[in-house]
């Protein structure tokens, strides 16, 4: 398993209610080599998760 999709798993087991404060801290810590490694994994999971209300909001 890579470190990639042990974060994903990390993630995925969150409940809904503890998600935002877990982002919020993810994005928060300071490493500038990967910031943008952080925000793609967060964002891919945020679209994954939400994909089916992103379309209904796209309608």
């Amino acid at each position: 398993m890579s470190e990639r999709e042990y974060a994903k798993s990390i993630i995925d087991i969150i409940p809904e209610e503890q998600l935002s404060n877990v982002i919020e801290y993810m994005m928060n810590i300071s490493d500038e080599e990967y910031d943008e490694e952080k925000f793609k994994l967060v964002s891919e999971h945020i679209l994954n998760k939400y994909h089916k209300a992103f379309e209904e909001l796209a309608k």
